[in-house]
């Protein structure tokens, strides 16, 4: 289960849970209280009141309840948090008045493995275990979060806001499973709850938020395998995400994006026509965004291969083949026309920009506003339909070199 492993968390036995909850720690010092009669019963990571204040939604949340969400894995780096994310952050803030000091900034994207926290879906709310007022509002919050709701389903709440998982004192609960679990990573959280959101939830897209339930939000896309997703865009991506493709173009260059430091971003940032300040900060990832869109790269906000190999094109390494435009344009017939929509990427996309007389450092394998606006003007030359799709009354007419 991809989850399982982006997230490291295993099942423990019903007994060992239990454990968590009533055992004497070897320094002899007391874990939790016991637990009062009407609390919940299952094994919590700390004692969760059967009638819980929670949260108040800003108006009516309406009768039908979000899918539960499930686990979207995070493939982008932003510099700034989400919507949904601050949203939650001040009404927890104000409701508790409680771990005031927690800030929703992004985590640096080279810190750390996988997480939400870089791509802004995610907040760690300072409640210590330690702290009994801290320990009290965590758990009316986690009660209100997991427990039954307005409608009487377990976990309604998380799925009106669209939390996938948290975590607090060495225990998860999630929204594709549902029950607390023993948490086995590193960090035990007993300091703050990790609460991280689907991308409905980052976006406030929720029925909590704003009464009515919205399509699936699949979170922005990755145009070539092992490099960044695109950097999230103001509207929701509403449809699966293509598989991503190969590399049409590889540098030697290391990726640079929010966090990096040292001698490549230092040339990124010459490159880029930004100071040279060695840190990869906000200016540079606005840099870099600007030209990706400018160059038809995938617009993820990193000095990644494909920005690198189109700013460095000498140190670059082309994987496909030197095509004429005539030859791309006969390999796409032969290969049935595929279809071709803004955003595609890889051969057949290199084909496209080929065949249409890009200059060879342009044919990125990204279909961008650069051959965007080559297949308008071909399509409005020959009074073809609306849109920037290519199928093959397109590539009939190709070349046009």
């Amino acid at each position: 289960m991809a989850a399982a492993r982006s997230i490291l968390f295993y099942v423990a036995s019903s007994a060992t849970v239990a454990l968590l909850a009533t055992a004497v720690t070897a320094s002899g010092a007391m874990s939790a209280p016991q637990r009062p009669p009407g609390a919940l019963a299952d094994a919590t990571p700390v004692i969760l009141p059967a009638h819980p204040t929670g949260l108040k939604p800003p108006g009516p949340m309406g009768h039908q309840v979000d899918a539960p969400a499930g686990y979207q894995e995070q493939l982008a780096c932003v510099a700034k948090p989400s919507r949904g994310v601050a949203a939650l952050r001040a009404l927890a803030l104000s409701t508790y008045q409680r771990g005031g000091e927690s800030p929703a900034t992004p985590r640096a994207c080279t810190s750390g493995g996988t997480s939400e926290h870089k791509d802004g879906r995610a907040w760690d709310w300072m409640l210590a275990y330690s702290s009994s007022a801290d320990r009290k509002a965590a758990a009316d919050f986690l009660s209100w979060l997991t427990g039954d709701g307005p409608q009487g389903q377990p976990g309604e709440m998380a799925d009106r806001l669209g939390v996938m998982y948290v975590i607090y004192n060495k225990m998860m609960w999630s929204s594709y499973d549902r029950r607390w679990h023993a948490y086995s990573g590193s960090d035990p959280h007993t300091s703050h709850i990790h609460i991280s959101l689907s991308w409905n939830g980052a976006r406030a897209h929720t029925s909590f938020w704003t009464g009515h339930l919205w399509a699936t939000d699949y979170g922005p896309c990755q145009a070539f395998v092992g490099q960044p997703a695109l950097s999230p865009g103001r509207h929701p991506q509403t449809s699966p995400c293509s598989a991503p493709q190969q590399l049409v173009r590889t540098s030697p260059e290391s990726l640079a994006w929010m966090g990096s430091s040292g001698a490549s971003v230092v040339k990124a940032q010459r490159l880029l026509g930004v100071a040279a300040t060695g840190v990869f900060g906000r200016p540079t990832r606005h840099a870099a965004l600007t030209y990706q869109r400018r160059h038809d790269l995938p617009e993820t906000g990193a000095v990644d291969q494909s920005t690198w190999a189109s700013l460095v094109p000498s140190r670059s390494t082309l994987h496909e083949p030197d095509w004429t435009p005539a030859e791309a344009a006969a390999w796409a017939r032969r290969a049935g026309s595929p279809v071709v929509r803004s955003h595609d990427a890889g051969t057949t996309v290199f084909a496209l920009q080929t065949a249409l007389g890009m200059p060879g450092r342009a044919r990125s394998g990204f279909y961008g506003p650069g051959t965007r606006s080559l297949v308008l003007a071909v399509k409005s030359a020959h009074e073809l339909g609306p849109g920037a799709k290519v199928d093959a009354e397109v590539w009939a007419l190709l070349p046009q070199g």
